[in-house]
Formats: C-alpha cells, sequence, structure tokens
C-alpha cells in the first residue's frame, strides 16, 4: 500500500504518490477571505434572529501557518461540524480557481499525516484516512474510503463517489455520497453530505445528517446496535452468511462489519444473488 502523503506544488497526470512538499498559504489573504466570511455569516445570523457563532473564523485564520497542511492539522482540535464542511470552501476560495488541478493516484493509498488537494481527486484503490484530509473539489475512490477517528477529520467540497465508505470519524461532504454500502460507526462524530445514495446505509450510533436514498436504509432508531426489531433478519435476507459472526455471549450470529468491509475490500460479492444487482 502507497503512503498517500501531503499535496505539494500542484502538477497533473497519474501519480502512484503525491508530492510531500507543504503547499504554502498566503495568511494575508487567508485573513481577507475569512472576515470576508464572518461578516456574511454575522450578518445571516442577525437577520435569522440566530446567535452569532461566526467569531471562530478569525480566530482560525489568527495563528501564522506555513502550509494548508498546518492549517487543516488544526481540525484535531476543532471538530465541530459546522466548522468542518466550511473548511474546503474557504481554501478553494483562497486560492482561488487558477490554483485547481485535477489528480489520479494508483493503488491504495493511506493518510499518514494531513493531506490537502486543491481540486477533484481520483484515486485507484482504497483510501485509507488516518489524519486530517481536506479536498476542495470531487472525490472517487475506485475501493472502499475509510476514516480513522478521532485522529481523522475528513471534508470534502465536492461529491464522494466510492464503492463502500465506513466511517467513525468526523466526515463532511459538501455534494452528495454514492456507494454500494454507507456505515457509520460510533457516537461522538456525524457524517454530513447532500444526499446519500446507496444500496445499504446502516447508522451504527452514528449521526448522519443527509437525505438518504438507499435500498435499504436502517437509522439511528432503527439500528439500535444492530439489535432493532427485525434488523438481523433483514440483513440476513440481503447479506451473504459470511459476514456475520457472533460474540462468545451471543447466541446469534449477528452482522459484523469487520468482516463486510473485508470482503468488500477484496471485491467479493457482500449481497445475496437475488439482491446482487448494481445501482
Amino acid at each position: 500500500m502507497a503512503m498517500l502523503k501531503a499535496a505539494g506544488t500542484p502538477t497533473h497526470g497519474n501519480d502512484s504518490a503525491v508530492d510531500d512538499r507543504p503547499l504554502p498559504i498566503d495568511m494575508a489573504v487567508a485573513r481577507r477571505v475569512a472576515e470576508a466570511k464572518r461578516i456574511a455569516a454575522s450578518e445571516a445570523c442577525r437577520a435569522a434572529g440566530i446567535p452569532d457563532g461566526s467569531g471562530w473564523l478569525t480566530e482560525l485564520v489568527r495563528p501564522e501557518f506555513d502550509s494548508y497542511q498546518e492549517f487543516i492539522a488544526e481540525l484535531r482540535n476543532d471538530a465541530d461540524p459546522d466548522h468542518v464542511r466550511l473548511i474546503p470552501e474557504l481554501c478553494a476560495e483562497i486560492l482561488g480557481d487558477d490554483a485547481r488541478t485535477d489528480r489520479t493516484l494508483i493503488g491504495d493509498q493511506r493518510t499518514g499525516a494531513p493531506f490537502f488537494h486543491h481540486g477533484d481527486l481520483v484515486v485507484k484503490g482504497h483510501l485509507d484516512v488516518v489524519a486530517p484530509f481536506v479536498v476542495t473539489g470531487s472525490l472517487t475512490v475506485e475501493g472502499c474510503l475509510a476514516d480513522c477517528g478521532p485522529e481523522s477529520v475528513v471534508a470534502i467540497g465536492g461529491d464522494v463517489t466510492a464503492h463502500a465508505v465506513h466511517t467513525d470519524g468526523e466526515m463532511s461532504v459538501g455534494g452528495d455520497i454514492e456507494a454500494e454500502v454507507v456505515y457509520g460507526y460510533y457516537n461522538d462524530r456525524t457524517l454530513q453530505a447532500g444526499t446519500i445514495r446507496a444500496r445499504l446505509v446502516i447508522e451504527d450510533e452514528h449521526c448522519t445528517i443527509a437525505t438518504v436514498e438507499a435500498d435499504t436504509h436502517f437509522d439511528l432508531d432503527d439500528y439500535q446496535q444492530g439489535y432493532g426489531d427485525g434488523v438481523q433478519e433483514h440483513l440476513r435476507e440481503l447479506l451473504v452468511d459470511q459476514v456475520f459472526s457472533n460474540e462468545e455471549d451471543e447466541d446469534e450470529e449477528q452482522l459484523d462489519r469487520t468482516l463486510l468491509f473485508a470482503r468488500l475490500r477484496g471485491g467479493e460479492a457482500v449481497f445475496r444473488a437475488n439482491h446482487a444487482t448494481a445501482r
């Protein structure tokens, strides 16, 4: 598996690993853009008669950061969903349209350091995110996309397309998510998107803020950590036997998300033959 490094000087074409040189940030421009956005947000709050929380934008750009990677690393300290969703837009405005590039990465990738890219990103493999990760455009992952909270904070400005998505961290998508399976796990973070389109969406103690268009959707109230009424029976009809296991103290096998994603990553079928038609 290749190590996905922090994006540096923009280039075009296909790469097996990203240039690891930091991308410099102009803090004077960053402060001008942040102040303009703060004023707009403040006026919107006043017009709506709601508390004004826009001051966080000023605080965000107060320090002197040398690069976008250093800037987004601060997301580890501020994973407020309302803040995270604005980061790609803020960075895009600071850099401008002329700096946008499209990039394709070949092979499985794993982030070990804060990653930033201005433009669209394609990963021809699996993508594992273990650090703050910001893409101002759209993200396409031909394999599975997985994050790792609390180390990861994922903020995508455009759409996300992947074979499957597993999130237990803070993940914000400005556009839509399209995948075969979308699984949110753990209750301290959220998954935000415009619309999630998938064959199977499971909210396993993980708040999802999105419109969901799915063949099968178990929300927080339905799933209840897998113990919701009729949940396992429905999953048994939908998914192959190999994705179920039982704990030592359990009489009945239940869906095992580790087994589920192992098969998805291995390119093996997870839906039963009578449910195997791709979207």
